[in-house]
C-alpha cells in the first residue's frame, strides 16, 4: 500500500489537487471541520486512530499528516506482530 497515493486520493475529495508536503492543511483551503472530516476519512481508510483528531491537525502540513499515519501504520503493525505472554504458553 502506498500510504502517500492514499492520502492525496483522500485529500483531493476535499481540495482538489495534489498537496506537497509543505502545505499547510489550513493554506490549502481546508477549515477545521473539513480537516475532522479528512482525519476520520484517514482512520476509516487505514483503520488506525489518529491521536491528535482536534486542533492540532489544523496546523499539520500535508507532509506532517503523511508521518504521523505512517507512524500510527507502523505501530499498529507492531502491535500485531507481539505475540501476548499467555499464548507462549498454552
Amino acid at each position: 500500500m502506498d500510504v502517500e497515493q492514499e492520502l492525496q486520493a483522500i485529500v483531493r475529495k476535499k481540495v482538489k489537487a495534489d498537496l506537497a508536503a509543505d502545505t499547510k492543511l489550513m493554506d490549502a483551503g481546508l477549515d477545521s471541520l473539513d480537516v475532522m472530516e479528512l482525519a476520520f476519512d484517514i482512520e476509516d481508510r487505514f483503520k488506525i486512530q489518529l491521536p491528535q483528531v482536534g486542533a492540532e491537525l489544523v496546523s499539520f502540513t500535508y507532509g506532517d499528516l503523511c508521518r504521523l499515519v505512517e507512524k500510527q501504520l507502523a505501530s499498529q503493525a507492531d502491535s500485531a506482530l507481539a505475540v501476548p505472554a499467555a499464548s507462549l504458553s498454552a
